[in-house]
């Protein structure tokens, strides 16, 4: 006799399947970003109206953040349109980004005049104009850093090649610290008669201004093959005097097993490793003798600082210090305001795909379950 599921069975299967088929694409969901990237394209340059040249750098960042970089291809353009096809475009975006995030941007290490509001899937046709003449040599790198800093107590800020350890006389939240990386004097600076170029210079510019900056340790490094043929001892950090147009040897030393040379100063500016060649000895002359030999520089002391502190996170929603300038298309001088539309979707965070394909396994599992309860009661 064919048997009837009890009246109770079937509410409570109907529920368990309902219940699966609608936590399936919630969980499948779930692994998704809460935001996707910011495009952004457009014209590009420099202060006095010229194209920024190719193979500048753009770094995008939020609250000293570097959430964002790209090269220049073609003199005076950046980032593509949507139109362009599969061209590398300039996509602005960390999981820690939030709406109405305030972008900042800078060209070779050269803060732009204009800034952006992160929107989520945004395409920005964005002109940017450097807001100082950009370096007559172009960078090898070029990123941002986040400062916060209690007055008195140093942090250190590592940009890479470069790094700085900042003590400030007051506080300092949501601060910016830039370094631009050069293997050459970026505005052709001479090197002086005595010196050797090793091919180690750091623009390192800050939001924070000099009277508030009690001391700062700049710290460069260097390889082996920098340093061919060169007194290593020699090393020292120096800094571009512009009222001077010299190079000026900071306070510090060298330490040749680690590859690094430090100096210390008040003030951010352009600064180069330099050393000196080594002279040959002086020869002895018959009646009377004498010496001959070219110029000899003695350097300060080797000197090692005292570093201590770490570098406090930012918080995610800090913002720069400046509000947003409104995104203009065109020259220079034309200002129509930003045309912003809703891009293409970016790509999934990683994780997403097997959270989705254990929430299908998940869903087909209380299916069959469900089904196999059924059968068991005809």
């Amino acid at each position: 006799m064919k048997r009837t599921p009890a009246p109770r069975t079937i509410p409570i299967l109907t529920l368990l399947i309902a219940v699966s088929l609608l936590a399936v694409p919630a969980l499948a969901d779930g692994g998704a970003p809460s935001t996707i990237p910011h495009y952004f394209y457009g014209q590009i340059y420099n202060v006095d109206g010229s194209n920024a040249p190719a193979g500048s750098i753009i770094v995008a960042s939020v609250a000293g953040n570097p959430f964002g970089m790209t090269t220049v291809t073609t003199a005076g353009q950046y980032g593509v349109n949507r139109t362009d096809g599969d061209a590398v475009k300039f996509a602005v975006w960390d999981p820690a980004m939030s709406p109405d995030d305030t972008i900042v941007f800078y060209i070779d290490g050269v803060r732009a005049t204009e800034s952006a509001i992160y929107e989520s899937g945004g395409f920005t046709n964005l002109t940017l104009t450097a807001s100082a003449a950009l370096p007559k040599k172009q960078p090898g790198e070029s990123t941002t850093r986040p400062v916060n800093a209690t007055a008195g107590q140093p942090v250190t800020v590592d940009g890479g090649g470069a790094s700085v350890n900042l003590t400030t006389k007051g506080d300092c939240q949501g601060e910016t610290l830039v370094f631009t990386l050069f293997t050459q004097p970026p505005d052709d600076q001479a090197i002086p008669p005595g010196n050797d170029n090793i091919g180690r210079f750091a623009e390192i510019t800050s939001s924070i201004t000099n009277d508030n900056i009690q001391k700062v340790i700049v710290t460069l490094h260097y390889t082996d093959s920098d340093v061919a043929g060169i007194d290593e001892n020699s090393i020292r950090v120096y800094w571009w005097s512009t009222a001077n147009s010299t190079w000026v040897q900071l306070p510090g030393g060298v330490d040749t097993a680690a590859n690094i040379a430090w100096g210390e100063t008040d003030h951010f500016s352009t600064f180069a490793l330099l050393g000196v060649t080594p002279q040959p000895a002086p020869t002895q002359r018959g009646g009377g003798g004498g010496s001959s030999g070219g110029v000899f520089i003695t350097p300060t002391s080797n000197v090692t600082p005292t570093i201590t502190g770490e570098e406090t996170p930012t918080p995610v929603n800090a913002t720069e210090t400046s509000a947003a300038t409104p995104a203009v298309t065109g020259g220079p001088t034309t200002a129509t305001g930003a045309q912003a539309t809703q891009g293409e979707p970016g790509a999934e965070a990683p994780g997403d795909l097997p959270m989705t394909a254990i929430a299908i396994v998940a869903g087909i599992v209380v299916i069959a379950a469900a089904g196999f309860l059924l059968l068991r009661q005809r």
